[in-house]
């Protein structure tokens, strides 16, 4: 694993960490803690540029951990403490059997792999627009990147005017 990858993933776990505690301890068994692995995803996916490469992978890794390692601890602790009270729809899930208890199990935890996926993707998208391009080496083309002529005002290869690039970027 790279050292991006790696602390991209930490930062989100402890992200979804410390908002799991918070809105467990808060609003309880809630929709909210959803947001959890958004934000995780979100802060996992903005150490990328590139959205569909590796800021969404980085969010729904950040979201399993999240899910599978990190809350199931927390809220066991909370309700060990006696500051999670464990809501009686939840008890009664458990009268639906074992096929649908799995079934319920899987499409939860596809929503919130999902959450964390599009989370990850807003994180990196985030950092690509305000990430400034990268300038082109003076001696190549911007558009089909051949070497060109310092002087040039056209690109030899793909006839691109070059003077309209110089004007239209911030350099």
């Amino acid at each position: 694993m790279k050292s991006r990858t790696g602390l991209a993933v930490l930062s989100g776990i402890a992200t979804c960490a410390v908002l799991d505690f918070m809105i467990l301890l808060t609003a309880g068994y809630s929709d909210i803690v959803l947001i959890s692995p958004f934000l995780g995803g979100l802060v996992a996916g903005s150490f990328f540029i590139e959205p569909m490469k590796d800021g969404g992978k980085m969010g729904a890794i950040t979201a399993v951990v999240d899910t599978l390692l990190v809350r199931p601890p927390i809220q066991a602790v909370l309700v060990r403490m006696g500051l999670l009270k464990i809501p009686p729809e939840i008890s009664e899930i458990a009268s639906l059997g074992l096929p649908m208890l799995l079934l319920l199990s899987a499409i939860s935890f596809l929503i919130q792999l999902g959450i964390g996926f599009g989370g990850g993707l807003v994180g990196s998208y985030i950092k690509s627009r305000i990430t400034p391009p990268q300038k082109p080496p003076p001696n190549v083309c911007p558009y089909c990147r051949a070497k060109i002529p310092p002087e040039a005002i056209y690109c030899p290869y793909c006839g691109a005017n070059l003077k309209e690039f110089k004007s239209s970027r911030f350099w």
